[in-house]
C-alpha cells in the first residue's frame, strides 16, 4: 500500500457510500474517534456492536490489506501532525480506557502490564531473518551512524555508546554539537546509518537519512508505523508501535536495542570482550568510578 497516512480520511471518504450500512458505522468511528489509533479489532467491534470481521472487513474496503494497516495509517496520520500536549492527552485516555481517572498504584500496574503486552507484541512482529541480516550488517558495516533526536536522544545515544564499546567506527549523530555535515560527510556506502523516529518526525533525522541512501549506504530505522516518513527512507524497518505515549514505545524499544546488543556481542565475543577489557583500563586510569577497594568514608557518629 504505497499511499501515505495523510491520504487515509480521504480514502474512507471516497468509499464511504460503496459500504454497507455496518461497514459505514465502523468507517465513521475511524476517522472521529481517537480510540481507533490504539484499540484493538475486537475491542472496536465490542464497542460498535458489530462482528470482529466487520471491522476488518472494513479496513479491506478502505483499500488496505487488513486493520493493523489501516491503524498504521491513521496513527502516521495524527503522530506526524500532532503536539506533545495531544499526544500526552492520548496517553492519558489510553491507560483510563475511557473510564474513571486511576489512582497512582492503578496506573503503575497498568503502564507496566500495557509495556510487557508491547513487547510480546514486538516479539511476533518482528521477522527473524529480518533482525539477524540486521546483526550482519551492524557487525560487519565499516562504519556505523546512528541518530535519534527529541524523545528518541536518550536511548539513541545509549544505542551508539554500547555499539562503541562492541566495535570500532561508531558515530553517534548529534546536531548543535558542531555542525552536522562534519559529522556526516564520511558516510559512505560500505556503511549503516540507524535511525530511531518517531512521530512527530524530526526533518534532520529525516535528512540524515535521505543524504545515507543517496550515498549507497544501508538505513535502518526503528519508527512506529510502516508507512512513517522514516520507514519510507529506510531499507530496514523495524515497526515499534507506541504504548502509552508518554514516553512513547521506549520499553519496547529499548527491549528491542538490547537484543540487537546482546546479538553482536555474542557473534563478535572475543573482539568485543577484548574491547571491554581495554575500556575497562582506560576508566581505571582516568579513574571514572569510585574505587572498591578504598574503605568508606567514616561518620559523624563512628
Amino acid at each position: 500500500m504505497g499511499e501515505d497516512g495523510g491520504n487515509v480520511i480521504k480514502r474512507v471518504r471516497d468509499h464511504y457510500e460503496g459500504m454497507s450500512k455496518s461497514q459505514q458505522k465502523v468507517a465513521e468511528f475511524f476517522i472521529t474517534s481517537e480510540e481507533a489509533l490504539y484499540l484493538s479489532a475486537a475491542r472496536i467491534a465490542e464497542i460498535l456492536d458489530v462482528s470482529h470481521s466487520t471491522v476488518v472487513r472494513t479496513a479491506q474496503a478502505i483499500g488496505f490489506e487488513g486493520f493493523p494497516d489501516l491503524q498504521a495509517a491513521l496513527q502516521e496520520h495524527v503522530f506526524g501532525h500532532a503536539t506533545s500536549a495531544a499526544a500526552f492527552e492520548l496517553g492519558k485516555r489510553k491507560l483510563s480506557d475511557g473510564g474513571q481517572p486511576l489512582d497512582s498504584a492503578s496506573l503503575l500496574q497498568r503502564a507496566m502490564l500495557a509495556d510487557a503486552r508491547n513487547i510480546e507484541y514486538l516479539v511476533q512482529e518482528i521477522r527473524p531473518e529480518e533482525f539477524t541480516a540486521s546483526v550482519d550488517r551492524l557487525i560487519n558495516a565499516r562504519a556505523i551512524y546512528v541518530i535519534g533526536l527529541r524523545a528518541s536522544a536518550p536511548l539513541a545515544r545509549s544505542f551508539g555508546l554500547a555499539l562503541r564499546q562492541l566495535r570500532p567506527n561508531c558515530t553517534i549523530l548529534e546536531p548543535g554539537v558542531g555542525d552536522l555535515p562534519d559529522q556526516i560527510f564520511d558516510l559512505s556506502a560500505d556503511d549503516v546509518l540507524f535511525s530511531i523516529c518517531f512521530g512527530r518526525y524530526a526533518t534532520v533525522t529525516l535528512s540524515c537519512m535521505e543524504f545515507a541512501r543517496n550515498l549507497g549506504a544501508h538505513v535502518i530505522t526503528v519508527t512506529d508505523t510502516p508507512l512513517s516518513p522514516a520507514a519510507r527512507r529506510a531499507d530496514t524497518s523495524f515497526v515499534v508501535r507506541h504504548g502509552v505515549w508518554f514516553y512513547g514505545a521506549s520499553a519496547s524499544l529499548l527491549s528491542l536495542l538490547n537484543a540487537f546488543v546482546s546479538a553482536i556481542f555474542v557473534q563478535q565475543h572475543d573482539l568485543a570482550r577484548e574491547r571491554l577489557e581495554r575500556i575497562d583500563k582506560a576508566l581505571k586510569f582516568f579513574e571514572v568510578f569510585e574505587s572498591a577497594d578504598e574503605d568508606p568514608p567514616l561518620r559523624e557518629d563512628d
